[in-house]
């Protein structure tokens, strides 16, 4: 896709939702006439009506992307940094068309599944946050495969919808919900014990003399690698 038809794409999309915010509905015709584009050129963009405000989800995303390529420092924000200011930013833009989104949230989203544009995106950037962060231990490492970006999405789609239900003022229990969670599952993806332990199990293993001098620690790391050798027989 070019630029131009990018461009067009995201011009088309956010005529429509103006429209649909004012009666409900919109028609080609409205667009034709807003944007100076032909029927054909939309056609060309999008299969059907119905794709064009499907794609106010994706557009979100795209926003977000060129949001956070102008903040110099992103890439040293911690992993909670940038997991809720991932949210939180959503929450800002979708709160511009909250009416639409309250709407169409449930049906083109929730609805979809892991199949939505909106869900295989945002799996994306959580993908990409975790995987280009340092500070992620070792342990927790091998815990982050598809399942867990698929989890971790999933429970953020949840979020939203508990969002679009929350009458706090400033969605304060949105917002709280987001501290917590983010900040826990830094606690989690940060959390260097499991690596100690590891570091700590295969010393001993490989000193003989620990084993024999101390052989209910020998005896205890060699039934833990014994289990995990069996597990993977």
């Amino acid at each position: 896709m070019t630029t131009d038809q990018l461009n067009h794409k995201i011009l088309l999309c956010e005529t429509a939702l103006d429209e649909y915010q004012k009666s409900g509905h919109f028609t080609v015709l409205n667009l034709v006439n807003e944007t100076k584009l032909t029927a054909s050129d939309i056609y060309s963009l999008f299969d059907d009506k119905n794709s064009i405000l499907d794609f106010y989800y994706p557009v979100l995303l795209l926003r977000y992307e060129t949001m956070i390529e102008e903040i110099e420092d992103f890439d040293s924000y911690t992993i909670s940094e940038k997991t809720s200011n991932f949210i939180y930013t959503m929450f800002d833009m979708m709160d511009e068309r909250r009416e639409f989104v309250e709407d169409s949230f449930h049906e083109r989203v929730i609805k979809a599944g892991s199949k939505s544009e909106f869900f295989i995106q945002t799996k994306e950037f959580f993908h990409r946050f975790f995987t280009t962060d340092p500070n992620i231990s070792v342990s927790a490492g091998f815990l982050m495969k598809d399942y867990f970006y698929h989890f971790l999405t999933k429970q953020y789609v949840h979020l939203v919808d508990y969002w679009l239900t929350d009458d706090s003022v400033g969605y304060e229990r949105s917002m709280a919900l987001t501290d917590k969670m983010t900040s826990f599952i830094e606690e989690i993806a940060y959390n260097k014990i499991l690596d100690k332990g590891f570091d700590l199990a295969k010393y001993i293993v490989t000193q003989e003399d620990i084993t024999n001098k101390i052989p209910c620690v020998g005896n205890w790391v060699t039934e833990i690698f014994k289990d995990e050798s069996a597990v993977n027989e």
